[in-house]
């Protein structure tokens, strides 16, 4: 697999962090996991009004990535509200540019020996995967360790159907948007996105890796669990999945993921939305696990003086 399209879909990997699923299978049915799920504050939606006082109202839409066609439908409401904004915003462009600064901050440091880190066991556990992703077990040795569990967090294009390409949901809106003639604007930087990876001690990308690839057989079917739940509108289960995840995991990747991956995040995209819409309608796409919740982004706006309404 050529570098730029592991950076494509690492890119994807980010946008809605898969990496951190897997830590502890899911022991409830459907049934049985929903009344066991807390509620949370906005936890069950993927479209949002939002508007503070007399203001233009804006739009808030949860998306998340996945092959399955059925992500990328999008009913009227929808297209109704990304028509009716001035303004397109988004976790962060795929644009050649970042793309370039992914493909480098993947690599390991010069005279980093890959191959001594991870070990013999691992590389053995590896091979025959990163087979199915086009991938020689070679470049492994030039990855961080958290971009090769990254990459091994989402399907190989092997799995898809003949003529299928990955798409991102993120991206489609996005090109609508500038097809539209809209302002796009990024509330983050893939590069700050990838620093958070970047401060992970080798012993929690290791942690990651480890999961990734225990859990690599059964990712097909936690994709589409996920997917099942999005469709649904179930955001706040997003949340109760991932907090039963993590239970197995250790305090260090706990706290990446809660905090510096969710939390931290929400308040910096909230801050970057209000400064956005205070004079121009808006149409924001940020991944549906940053919805729900007392530090969800909806919940910060609302205690900034915004009124939210569910749309669909």
């Amino acid at each position: 697999m050529h570098l730029h399209r592991i950076a494509k879909t690492l890119s994807a990997i980010i946008l809605t962090l898969t990496v951190i699923s897997g830590f502890s299978p899911t022991k409830f049915s459907h049934a049985d996991f929903v009344k066991n799920c807390a509620a949370r504050d906005y936890d069950h939606g993927k479209l949002w009004e939002i508007r503070k006082d007399k203001g233009p109202k804006s739009y808030i839409f949860g998306t998340m990535h996945s092959k399955d066609s059925r992500i990328l439908h999008l009913p009227g409401v929808v297209m109704q509200a990304l028509n009716r904004s001035n303004v397109f915003m988004m976790e962060t462009t795929l644009s050649q540019k970042a793309m370039t600064e992914i493909q480098a901050m993947m690599l390991a440091p010069v005279g980093t020996n890959m191959n001594t880190i991870l070990g013999p066991e691992r590389i053995q556990q590896l091979e025959p995967i990163v087979a199915e992703y086009d991938m020689p077990l070679e470049s492994i040795a030039r990855l961080k360790i958290w971009a090769t569990a990254s990459i091994l967090s989402q399907p190989p294009s092997s799995r898809m159907q003949k003529g299928e390409q990955l798409k991102l949901l993120d991206r489609e809106l996005e090109k609508l948007a500038s097809a539209q003639g809209k302002a796009i604007v990024a509330l983050e930087q893939a590069t700050d996105q990838l620093n958070i990876f970047d401060e992970l001690s080798t012993a929690a990308q290791l942690e990651l890796l480890d999961n990734a690839l225990k859990n690599h057989a059964e990712l097909d079917a936690e994709i589409e669990k996920l997917t099942q739940y999005y469709l649904r509108g179930e955001t706040g289960w997003f949340f109760c999945n991932m907090e039963d995840d993590l239970k197995a995991a250790s305090p260090e990747i706990q706290n990446f993921v809660l905090n510096k991956l969710i939390i931290d995040r929400n308040h910096h995209m909230a801050e970057g939305i209000m400064a956005q819409i205070s004079s121009a309608p808006g149409f924001v796409a940020i991944g549906a696990l940053h919805l729900p919740g007392k530090q969800g982004v909806l919940k910060l706006l609302e205690m900034e003086g915004f009124s939210i309404r569910r749309r669909f």
